[in-house]
């Protein structure tokens, strides 16, 4: 595993990460990620980021944070431990000098283990390195559902709904209709003060299935039964 040298540049507020994370399945244990369940596992396992321009009580996460607890909701959803995944973080951070061990593709889990790949060998991070038999390899599952990497494996962006991409060297990160710099937040507005679809169509040469989805991602962030999340 090799440390990413991209330059990330998302931001954003623990409750709007909250409601990202929370509405985009698997879902942890069946439950949503509340806003104090995301500060306990910021709190206990990733930095915040305050840039001097902004009030220093306003908690803020990087585009890598956002997508470490990504994998963390994917590896909860699979009853991993969260002991387990801290384990499993401290012992790549430390052996491979990596800030951000869960950003790689090289991330998988068998039961309550957190592995990952060395040259030829498979390796259990939360049992502080073990080498994995090798029959497992038929048993593990990838970590990453909705990424996509760079060259050098580390994720560049995350597609969490149809035509919706988190790109942090597009609008700082803000979701946007996939391979355009178009928020969806910009079209949910328009349309909920009476522009129509058409005209937006027109507007900002997108199409009626990338309106339909920009509908259903905002809808999806705007509910507030968190129990229940509401099916595509």
């Amino acid at each position: 595993m090799k440390e990413s040298t991209s330059l990330f540049l998302g931001v954003y507020g623990i409750p709007e990460a909250s409601k990202y994370l929370s509405h985009t399945p698997p879902f942890t244990n069946g439950n949503s990620i509340s806003v104090e369940k995301l500060r306990y596992w910021i709190r206990t396992s990733v930095p915040t980021i305050n840039p001097p321009e902004l009030p220093i009580h306003q908690h803020l996460i990087s585009f890598n944070d956002l997508i470490s607890m990504r994998m963390v909701a994917i590896m909860r959803s699979r009853n991993v431990k969260l002991e387990d995944i801290r384990k499993a973080e401290r012992y790549i951070r430390k052996e491979f000098k990596i800030q951000y061990p869960f950003i790689n593709r090289d991330v998988w889990t068998y039961g309550s283990d957190v592995f990952i790949q060395l040259e030829n060998y498979l390796l259990s991070a939360s049992q502080f390195g073990q080498q994995a038999m090798s029959f497992l390899k038929e048993w593990i599952q990838k970590v990453e559902l909705d990424m996509i990497f760079d060259q050098n494996d580390y994720v560049e962006s995350w597609s969490p709904y149809l035509d919706i991409t988190f790109d942090p060297k597009v609008q700082i990160g803000m979701p946007c209709i996939s391979g355009t710099r178009i928020p969806s937040r910009s079209i949910w507005r328009k349309l909920n003060v009476g522009d129509s679809p058409e005209i937006l169509m027109d507007l900002y040469d997108i199409n009626s299935a990338q309106i339909e989805h920009v509908i259903q991602w905002e809808k999806r962030l705007e509910h507030n039964g968190h129990k229940t999340p509401i099916p595509a």
